[in-house]
C-alpha cells in the first residue's frame, strides 16, 4: 500500500498530507534535532580527591539519563572524609562540573581537583570554629556544593569559567587556592568578573 493512496480520498487525503509534511518539517528543525542529540551520547567526569587521593573516571549520563551506580561512585569519592559519611551529591552539581571540565580542560581527561564536597553538619560546625567563611547552613551538607581547582588553570580563571555558566553560587577563595560551586541561585562573591 502506498501512503499516499491513505487515506483514499479528497478532503481527508489533503488533511493527511498537510499534517504528515508539518511532522516532517518539525522533526528536520534544528531545534527539533539538537534537542534529538541533547538525549544521545554521554557525559563523563574525572575527579581527583586531594584529601583522600582518590581518582574517578566515570560516563555518569549515557543517552538522557543518569547513571545509578556512576553517582554511586562519584558519591563515594566527593563524601566527607572526616567523618566517612557518604551523602547523595545533586546531580545538577555533578552538570556543573562536567560543565566546567569541558570548559577548562576539555577532552584531555585530565581530573578536576576535589578540595571539599559533602560536609556532614557535625564537620560542618567544626570548621566553622576554625576557619572563616564556612556557612552555617551550607550547601556542603546537603551535597550540593563543592570546592575544586584545575591543575593548570589560573583560579581567577577558573571562577570566570565557572561565572559564564550562570549557574548556581560561584565563590572565589584565591588565598585558599579554590572556587567554591554550588546548586543555588546564581550569584557570585570574591573575585572579579571581567578580566
Amino acid at each position: 500500500m502506498n501512503l499516499l493512496d491513505f487515506p483514499p480520498s479528497g478532503k481527508s487525503r489533503r488533511h493527511f498530507l498537510k499534517t504528515a509534511g508539518a511532522i516532517a518539517t518539525f522533526l528536520a528543525s534544528p531545534a527539533a534535532l539538537a534537542k534529538s542529540r541533547k538525549l544521545t551520547g554521554s557525559r563523563t567526569i574525572s575527579l581527583h580527591n586531594l584529601h583522600t587521593e582518590e581518582k574517578i573516571k566515570v560516563d555518569y549520563w549515557v543517552d538522557g539519563k543518569y547513571e545509578p551506580e556512576a553517582l554511586a561512585e562519584i558519591d563515594l569519592v566527593l563524601r566527607d572524609h572526616r567523618a566517612n559519611e557518604v551523602c547523595s551529591m545533586d546531580p545538577k552539581l555533578i552538570d556543573i562540573l562536567h560543565s566546567i571540565q569541558q570548559r577548562t580542560l576539555g577532552s584531555t581527561g585530565k581530573p578536576v581537583e576535589v578540595v571539599s564536597a559533602y560536609r556532614s553538619p557535625i564537620t560542618n560546625n567544626n570548621m566553622r570554629r576554625y576557619k572563616r567563611g564556612v556557612a552555617k547552613n551550607s550547601f556542603h551538607m546537603l551535597g550540593q556544593a563543592v570546592d575544586i581547582r584545575v591543575p593548570g588553570i589560573d583560579h581567577q580563571d577558573l571562577y570566570r569559567a565557572a561565572v559564564g555558566l550562570e549557574e548556581g553560587g560561584i565563590g572565589y577563595y584565591g588565598r585558599a587556592g579554590f572556587v567554591h560551586l554550588d546548586t543555588g541561585k546564581f550569584r557570585t562573591w570574591g573575585g572579579r568578573r571581567k578580566a
